[in-house]
């Protein structure tokens, strides 16, 4: 039986997340090194980032990459430069090979865009530390976008961005609440749990490869 004219043609995007996506993070040694700069352990600073939400502050471009590390500094108590922090505080990311290797497969033939709740710091090391940020067409980041996931509005900024409509895009994220969100909007959606088979899977039955 012939294929129908538009079978695969219909997804035109592929909408990637970041992180536990294309790149695994451990905060807990950067917690372990800010241990050095203060009186409090790994475990009440996770804490304190848990109580106080300066990350989702931060992250949500809220405020600043220079007030968020003034208040860190002065709510930890830390004696530590402002680069140190920095060094400190983007040093938890390690690439998902097969992942990446992904995008590889997939630049050239799809339209191909990055979403992420992130934070400055972050996202200017990881640009310049991981080639295959390069191979997007676009970024939407949360800190730049002053809005996170799941908030409709970022992933309609995203629908922009991969110039084509909900029902036109695959979205890959590692939280189903955040693939949820999006398949309300019209997004088809997989949330990848470190099972590449069934994501490729996926993308073949939606003819995205």
């Amino acid at each position: 039986m012939p294929k129908k004219k538009n079978d695969h043609n219909k997804i035109k995007a592929v909408l990637f997340d970041l992180g536990k996506v294309l790149l695994s993070f451990d905060f807990g040694p950067a917690f372990r090194r800010l241990e050095k700069h203060g009186a409090k352990n790994a475990a009440e600073i996770r804490r304190f980032f848990v109580r106080t939400g300066l990350e989702v502050l931060y992250d949500g471009g809220k405020i600043s990459s220079r007030e968020f590390y003034l208040e860190v500094k002065r709510g930890l108590g830390l004696e530590i430069s402002f680069t140190r922090f920095r060094a400190v505080w983007n040093d938890i990311f390690t690439p998902i090979g097969p992942m990446v290797r992904l995008v590889g497969r997939l630049h050239g033939k799809k339209r191909l865009v990055l979403i992420s709740n992130t934070n400055a710091m972050h996202f200017d090391y990881v640009k310049k530390r991981y080639a295959v940020l390069k191979k997007f067409d676009r970024h939407i980041l949360s800190y730049k976008e002053k809005v996170r996931k799941p908030d409709p509005r970022i992933y309609r900024r995203a629908s922009a961005a991969c110039r084509a409509h909900p029902h036109e895009i695959f979205y890959i994220d590692d939280r189903e609440d955040l693939t949820e969100a999006a398949k309300d909007l019209g997004f088809h959606v997989h949330t990848y749990k470190n099972d590449l088979r069934s994501l490729t899977a996926a993308l073949k039955k939606k003819g995205v490869l």
